[in-house]
Parts: structure tokens; sequence; C-alpha cells
């Protein structure tokens, strides 16, 4: 890929046609050769006619103008531009691994995710890098395939968070599968497991990992428990920081069977702590 400035070129050799349009430029404007006189007798019943339409016998030159800004508007749209490439979108150019954790954390912002997913794999495309994505929640049981780019995109609204963890099991199988080489690039949901350091090492061991993580903050609700009379609610975050308000609401079925918001509540995080109740 070339770089100029803030835009990029998948496939910059085309832009050696560039180099072309000056000669193009004198072939249009060359005359044509002087045409080739012959006498023929019935010529003189067109005496006296008048042409009422002239031509002239070179092409004005803001119309070659047009004509060549043209043929270079075709060639550096074949050559694949690209406006502001992100650095970590074009390094490598082997096989590309994408994967999301896909848990209740990334269900928030899924949608923005998926986008994300879906420039990487266009620039996969562009680069000729044959792609597999997954998730960490449903593994594919028989490992990962690499396909082209474009054909793995058409699956991308397949994709759906879980509401569950992952299995750490399952991650170390899936890991164990790796045999060829490849970079991985890893949206992540910012929660910490077991499993994540062993996988991000047999990663390593294949090629570049470029992990992505929000830097939004996550809550997650605990299971509620009954005391007193009361329903009593906990709930913890990450990251911690700045003290912070979010508002829980429990909808459920009122006495006359319709669904509506029943109560809500205030969670109030002090600053530092991740858990409150």
């Amino acid at each position: 890929m070339l770089t100029l400035g803030p835009i990029a070129f998948a496939t910059p050799w085309l832009l050696l046609g560039l180099l072309a349009l000056p000669i193009l430029w004198l072939l249009l404007r060359a005359v044509p050769p002087a045409p080739i006189k012959r006498r023929f007798p019935g010529v003189a019943l067109l005496l006296g006619l008048q042409d009422t339409e002239s031509q002239s016998d070179r092409t004005p030159w803001w119309l070659l103008l047009l004509r060549l800004l043209a043929v270079a508007a075709i060639i550096i749209g074949f050559a694949g531009p690209v406006l502001n490439p992100q650095a970590e979108q074009s390094a490598g150019d082997g096989p590309l691994l994408i994967i999301a954790d896909g848990t209740w954390a990334d269900a928030r912002d899924w949608p923005a995710r998926q986008d994300r997913i879906d420039d990487m794999l266009s620039e996969a495309a562009r680069q000729g890098r044959p792609a597999a994505i997954t998730t960490l929640t449903t593994l594919p049981a028989e490992g990962i395939t690499f396909q082209a780019a474009d054909i793995v995109a058409q699956t991308v609204p397949n994709l759906r968070p879980a509401a569950w963890e992952p299995d750490a099991d399952t991650i170390a199988a899936f890991a164990d599968s790796f045999t060829d080489s490849f970079d991985t690039y890893w949206l992540s949901d910012g929660l910490t497991r077991d499993s994540r350091a062993d996988l991000l090492a047999e990663l390593e061991s294949r090629g570049t990992v470029t992990v992505f993580q929000s830097p939004r903050q996550i809550f997650g609700l605990r299971p509620a428990r009954f005391e007193d009379g009361e329903i009593l609610l906990s709930a913890t975050r990450t990251p911690t920081g700045q003290p912070a308000k979010p508002e829980l609401a429990a909808i459920g079925l009122d006495p006359a069977g319709v669904e509506r918001q029943l109560a809500t509540v205030t969670l109030n995080f002090d600053a530092g702590k991740a858990v409150a109740e």
C-alpha cells in the first residue's frame, strides 16, 4: 500500500497509467491525414449547397482537458484510494484473525464493534489477505478457517454477543488447534479472565496481536438478594475511577398483566470503588 499524506492506495501500481496521459493528449490533438481527392461527376449536383454546421479541425483544449481529467479519475479510482488509513489496519500481509469476546459486556456497543470488524475486513480485502472471525463465547468446534475477506464480511451480521462468559476449557482447546502463522485483531470487552493470558501468549506466538479495548465503563448487576422483606441489589463496574450514578430500572408485569417499568433506583459508586449496593 502506498500512502501519500492522508490518502493511501491499495493497488498503487495502477497509478503508472497516469504517465500515459501526455501521450493521450498528443493523440487526441493529432490532425487526421488529408483526404484523397477523387474526381466524381456527380459532385456537380452539390455545387451551391451550403453547410449550416461547421466543425473545427482540432479539438478545443478545454474539452481535451476534461477528457484527460476523466481518464485520470478512472485510473485513481481503480488504484483503490483510502482516506486516512489506520496504521494498525495496514500492518501485515498474511492471514488475519479477528476475535471479539462477545460477552454481555459487549452488548451495549455491539453495533459499533460490528462496524469496526467490517472496516478491518474491507481493509483485508483491499490487501488480498484471507481472514476469519469468531467470538470467544461461540468458538468453532473445528477451529478457524481462513477465507477471502469479502466472503467473511457477509457473516458479520450473524455475530451476536452472549449472556455468558467464555469457557476456559473451550478456549484452551481452541488455542491448541492453531497450526499456521497469522495476525490477530482482538476486540476485548475489558473484563479480566484467567484464560486471557494463555490465549494471548498463543496468539503472539503465531504473529502480531493488536488489542482494542473500549475506554467506557462497564456495569454488571449481581444476583438479587431478598432480606427482611426487601430486595437488595448490588452492582460492579470496571474500570474504577470517578463517582458514577447509573440508574437501574425494574421492568415486569403489573397486576393487570401489562409489562411496564415497576421501579427505578440509582446506584451510587464512590470514587475508586468497584461495588455499589
